[in-house]
């Protein structure tokens, strides 16, 4: 697969920026609605959980962003896996033209995919910096251990496109499951709490999402101003990668057909 990338790289840059741009095609602002949208997110959660709700976590630290920002932190994370997810299920039959061309590497099209979502979800991450920033006067020392942090992330992401792009060319219903997977893994990973806020005989449920640990990673180095957890670090790279791998293989064994189907 590195290969392929290495090989395609201009093309790749290619089909990333034309996805972004007709994402917002036709619209008066254009690209920068990604950032008007997290922005706006932003400020909906602070003014919700913290001043309506007055959500605090299990630790109390009487920030008045605290929530708004963890909350944020976690969501902008997996909004990147479920955004692959769920445009994954029509990738294969939406681009039916690259399906015809023999030449074209269909295995280029999840990755598109991957690099898109994270261009919004580096924008939103930027956005968590800047008002952690303005607003608590902090910047986490180890920021620069985000790069690492979204390296299971994006695989994992990749994985799971090339597998659900490839049996949703097959089977019809597979848009209106993973819908209902994308929502089940959202409750079941730390979005909405911090895994040490959940009893210890249901935290192994939740360690059997595979991004669990990279959300409190993700944390860990944008909020918390630690370093990654390594073994946190070690179970999420091991998840992703053998996700990866199955999807790749499932995808390169049934790609040859999919001229067939569609």
């Amino acid at each position: 697969m590195l290969k392929t990338l290495y090989a395609n790289s201009y093309l790749l840059g290619k089909l990333v920026k034309k996805d972004i741009r007709q994402r917002y095609q036709g619209s008066v602002l254009g690209v920068l609605w990604s950032m008007l949208v997290p922005v706006f997110m932003l400020g909906i959660y602070t003014f919700i959980f913290s001043e309506v709700f007055q959500a605090k976590w299990k630790i109390d630290t009487g920030d008045t962003y605290e929530f708004a920002f963890m909350l944020f932190c976690g969501l902008s994370a997996f909004n990147l896996l479920g955004e692959v997810m769920n445009r994954s299920t029509t990738l294969i039959v939406s681009n039916a033209n690259y399906v015809k061309k023999v030449i074209f590497p269909l295995e280029l099209l999840p990755v598109v995919l991957t690099l898109s979502a994270l261009f919004h979800c580096t924008v939103s991450y930027g956005i968590l910096i800047a008002a952690k920033f303005f607003l608590q006067h902090s910047i986490s020392p180890v920021l620069y251990l985000v790069v690492p942090a979204a390296v299971p992330l994006v695989v994992l992401a990749c994985g799971t496109g090339l597998f659900i792009a490839a049996i949703s060319v097959y089977l019809k219903d597979v848009g209106n499951v993973i819908s209902v997977i994308v929502t089940v893994l959202m409750y079941l990973s730390p979005v909405f709490f911090p895994l040490e806020a959940v009893p210890d005989n249901y935290r192994a449920v939740c360690g059997m999402n595979p991004i669990t640990y990279i959300i409190e990673n993700f944390r860990n180095v944008v909020l918390y101003h630690t370093p990654l957890n390594l073994s946190f670090y070690a179970v999420s790279c091991a998840a992703a990668f053998a996700v990866y791998l199955i999807g790749y293989v499932v995808f390169m064994r049934t790609k040859e057909g999919f001229a067939d189907v569609i």
